[in-house]
């Protein structure tokens, strides 16, 4: 890193521990002043940019040191690419979405970023036949040139990692842990062979563990990064619906793998194609969807090499079955369909009380007492990172109990 770089490096730390600044606050000061190190040399301009008196006195306080200092100590050492919003190399799509990362941390071919990108998401209990169709389309897109784009769980995303990784679009990997961490350990295989042959991309600190707010948080940038996202094998509660709604937001193409009529491992991918998802039966209909964004790239239906556009793999009886259990999936699952788009997620049983923790509770006294609010001023009132706030929002919301608005703000649901 140059001098410039590490000043830079250091004040994006700083908005990022800084208390009750949370993504889109700290994105809004990048455009607004040009660069994090700008934000912070220029005070006076704060307000233009959007902050409250308490978020400029946090940040003028310095009560971000400890904790930006602990980051900056782990990532010294560490083997990997640090791009900064500020950076040439920083991904063009990323960067337009208003809650982008102020900094990302990487590990494998950075050129990827500068790819058509597709992102292929689902059950992390796939069965059979649900992989047979994220490794054809992966594949597919992939001899074309498109960088295949997953958050490196078990099943539909592992398919589609390793089928991207055998063509010429290569795989990059989204993670929910700091960029050193494995997760899951049964995809460390996988994980090393992102690192040599694709891209691994973190937003956490150096040796972030598994913590089950950072999945859903990630996703925002599983969708970011990419042209559209394709669903395959998603139940009424899956994940994979909240990158499916990030993608909706951020303007992204989505798409969805019907699968057959009656399966409860497909209801979510069917009611996205109920709300006007785009239904996918193999991967040239992708190709033809996304003709127009593809072409700067060079990419078109035509791309595809002779043989590879056949339809998706039929389905079977024993396909029917479901890949092992992930035992570590529980931890990821922490999720929400949320927007009206999208299927709504099961209630408990008549007469039981959603599981709300007392940190939920007080959430929803907050927003009982104020009204729709900001996730950054919710974060304040909480005396909360940003990052735990939207994770309660994220169970809440799964819970029937808020509902998101325009604007990263929400509101309790009547």
């Amino acid at each position: 890193m140059t001098e410039e770089e590490r000043r830079e490096y250091w004040a994006c730390l700083a908005l990022r521990h800084c208390p009750g600044v949370g993504a889109r606050t700290a994105c809004r000061l990048l455009r607004t002043l040009g660069s994090a190190y700008g934000a912070l040399q220029e005070r006076q301009r704060w307000p233009h940019a959007g902050l409250t008196p308490r978020q400029s006195a946090a940040l003028a306080g310095g009560a971000w040191r400890a904790s930006a200092r602990e980051e900056w100590d782990r990532a010294r050492d560490l083997d990997a690419a640090i791009v900064l919003w500020s950076s040439p190399a920083y991904p063009r799509m990323l960067r337009l979405l208003p809650d982008a990362p102020a900094l990302l941390y990487c590990r494998g071919d950075l050129s990827l970023f500068s790819s058509a990108c597709f992102a292929i998401v689902g059950a992390r209990r796939a069965t059979q036949h649900g992989q047979a169709v994220a490794r054809h389309m992966a594949r597919c897109l992939s001899a074309c040139g498109i960088s295949i784009v997953s958050g490196l769980a078990l099943g539909i995303d592992r398919v589609a990692h390793q089928a991207a990784l055998t063509r010429i679009g290569k795989s990059i990997g989204v993670l929910g842990t700091g960029i050193d961490v494995p997760y899951p350990q049964a995809n460390r295989d996988i994980f090393e062979q992102m690192q040599a042959q694709g891209l691994l991309v973190s937003e956490w600190a150096p040796g972030t563990l598994p913590l089950p707010g950072n999945f859903p948080v990630r996703n925002r940038i599983i969708s970011g990064l990419s042209l559209g996202v394709l669903v395959v094998e998603a139940a009424g509660r899956s994940g994979s619906l909240i990158t499916a709604r990030l993608a909706l937001e951020q303007n992204r193409e989505v798409f969805a793998v019907p699968g057959p009529a009656l399966d409860v491992r497909c209801l979510g991918s069917q009611e996205l194609v109920r709300q006007g998802a785009r239904a996918v039966f193999n991967a040239e209909d992708v190709l033809r969807d996304l003709a127009e964004n593809l072409r700067p790239y060079g990419i078109s239906p035509e791309s595809l090499p002779e043989g590879e556009d056949l339809p998706i793999p039929p389905r079977d009886t024993a396909a029917n079955r479901p890949a092992a259990p992930d035992p570590e999936a529980k931890q990821q699952r922490k999720g929400t369909p949320g927007a009206a788009r999208l299927p709504s997620p099961a209630m408990p049983a008549t007469g039981a009380s959603p599981p709300v923790s007392e940190r939920g509770t007080a959430l929803l006294d907050l927003l009982r007492e104020h009204g729709a609010e900001h996730v950054d001023v919710l974060a304040q009132g909480l005396g909360l990172p940003a990052g735990e706030t939207n994770s309660l929002l994220v169970e809440l919301e799964m819970w029937g109990l808020v509902r998101r608005l325009p604007g990263a703000r929400y509101e309790v649901k009547a």
